[in-house]
């Protein structure tokens, strides 16, 4: 089955886009336009509530907070503390980096 539209792919195959160590490959993902705008501005401000990150990127809270959790699932964002305040992995700002080298071409 086909992933959902909106949630972040690793190449063709999961096990294509593993390393040896089971991490995922940040140069293979496929972000959405809101995966971007929600790893930018986490990279930008270190960390934040998802609330917040809704307000200041001009996205729905409901649609930051599910966003978040496949971005977390994905190893590209991470809870920063026992609450719901995320940050930005290196693996996220990578997958960042590849994807707006690609947007630029």
């Amino acid at each position: 089955m086909p992933p959902a539209s909106d949630a972040p792919t690793f190449g063709s195959t999961a096990d294509e886009s593993r390393d040896d160590s089971g991490e995922s490959d940040p140069s293979s993902v496929v972000l959405t336009r809101t995966d971007e705008r929600v790893i930018a501005y986490l990279a930008d401000v270190g960390t934040d509530y998802p609330a917040f990150v809704a307000s200041n990127t001009g996205l729905y809270v409901d649609h930051v907070e599910s966003r978040l959790d496949a971005l977390a699932d994905a190893g590209l964002v991470e809870r920063a503390t026992d609450e719901a305040v995320f940050r930005v992995t290196d693996a996220g700002r990578e997958a960042l980096r590849a994807d707006c080298a690609a947007w630029s071409d």
